[in-house]
């Protein structure tokens, strides 16, 4: 994926993440677990803000953005993928979000390092952490419910 300019970015930002809305929201739709709803409810709605966020972004919100050091806890690297099913369990509900938070920010991370224009590359970088913050959310969530509860 290479982006030319800004309006690539934005956009391309806002599908992946009205993509991600939709995938939570369908997931809440079917499941079969009212914790399960409830949780995928609660994705697609930080997602619907991320696609708020990101549409209204631009070159300058970008260049005051101050980056701040995120501790990534790395817990999906150990994890394996969970297929997404109607009948997930909070633990894979959370692996299943991790992963794709995880694949959202490297994704931003890659499209960076292809960028030239440091406008565009300082742009996919917010996002990126955006996404990675996200990550982090969901992981404190699995260490404090699953790997703690055991």
């Amino acid at each position: 994926m290479k982006f030319v300019t800004l309006e690539e970015v934005i956009k391309f930002a806002v599908e992946r993440e009205d993509d991600a809305y939709k995938l939570y929201k369908h997931a809440a739709e079917i499941t079969t677990s009212i914790s399960a709803r409830k949780m995928f409810e609660e994705l697609a709605t930080e997602e619907a803000g991320h696609k708020v966020v990101f549409s209204k972004f631009n070159a300058e919100k970008a260049a005051e953005y101050k980056k701040i050091q995120l501790t990534d806890m790395k817990i999906s690297q150990y994890l394996v993928n969970v297929p997404f099913k109607p009948n997930m369990t909070y633990q894979e509900i959370l692996i299943f979000a991790m992963k794709a938070e995880e694949a959202a920010y490297k994704l931003y991370e890659a499209a960076a390092a292809e960028v030239e224009d440091p406008k565009l590359k300082n742009v996919l970088l917010v996002f990126a952490d955006v996404e990675k913050a996200h990550k982090l959310k969901i992981e404190n969530l699995y260490d404090e419910h699953v790997l703690t509860e055991g």
